[in-house]
């Protein structure tokens, strides 16, 4: 059985994502080139004799020891079996309106670093990005990509999945759906869901419109605090509440 631990509890300097973890304990070298090797070579002089994370970004880890460093290159070898982290429960999603000034950004690496499943930029009326054309579908790939740079920085071995922006009538039809607003109950009023996971909707300035409230039925609706959040504050803010109710 493959031993469950988190990667950012090992011993370690650094976390590399590769495309191609072996899938045997029994494998020996490694090589890290490219920018990932330039970068821990070069700029935080990883040297002969530490340790490294290598992670396949879907939870499965092991440690490696680098046995080699030169011209932008690291050698390792593992040093231990292969993990894989806990999936704490219940899962959870946030769907979140980007603010225009760095199109979320700022705000998906703190998810990421809390521990959020899935992402999904939300489109709502009130939404100042546009998710569409060529300018949306490089906003998307910039987010996937911070994704797995917050993920590495923090040391976790599991990347959180960037969905495709989508209209909040399509969020509002998804299982154990939670509404952020500031006239709702407090984080402890929320049960565990039906069916094991919390998706989190969360407006743009402004709020949603009464007609985008009207889609969420029955859905509860939670405040986080006394005080109007924005729209960068909410969906860190709500994530960190929940995150704490989740076990493991």
């Amino acid at each position: 059985m493959t031993p469950i631990g988190w990667a950012a509890a090992a011993p370690a300097a650094a976390l590399v994502v590769v495309d191609d973890l072996a899938t045997s304990d029994h494998e020996r070298a490694r090589v890290i080139s490219g920018p990932e090797g330039h970068h821990l070579q070069r700029v935080r002089r990883i040297a002969t004799g530490e340790q490294i994370v290598i992670a396949d970004g879907t939870g499965r880890w092991y440690l490696a020891r680098v046995v080699g460093s030169s011209d932008g290159r690291l050698t390792v070898e593992r040093a231990g079996v292969t993990h894989i982290e806990a999936e704490p429960t219940p899962h959870l999603t946030i769907a979140f309106a980007p603010a225009k000034s760095d199109h979320g950004r700022d705000v998906l690496h703190q998810l990421v670093e809390l521990g959020v499943d899935r992402i999904v930029p939300l489109a709502t009326e009130r939404s100042v990005v546009r998710w569409d054309g060529e300018g949306g579908a490089r906003a998307l790939e910039r987010l996937r990509r911070v994704a797995q740079s917050a993920a590495v920085q923090c040391h976790r071995a599991r990347i959180p999945v960037i969905e495709s922006p989508s209209p909040v009538a399509s969020v509002a039809r998804r299982t154990g759906l939670v509404v952020a607003h500031r006239d709702g109950g407090s984080i402890d009023s929320i049960v565990v869901p039906e069916f094991d996971e919390w998706c989190v909707i969360v407006g743009p300035e402004g709020g949603f419109t009464a007609a985008e409230m009207d889609l969420f039925g029955a859905a509860p609706l939670v405040a986080i605090g006394p005080h109007v959040l924005r729209s960068v504050t909410a969906p860190v803010a709500i994530a960190a509440a929940l995150t704490a109710q989740r076990t493991i």
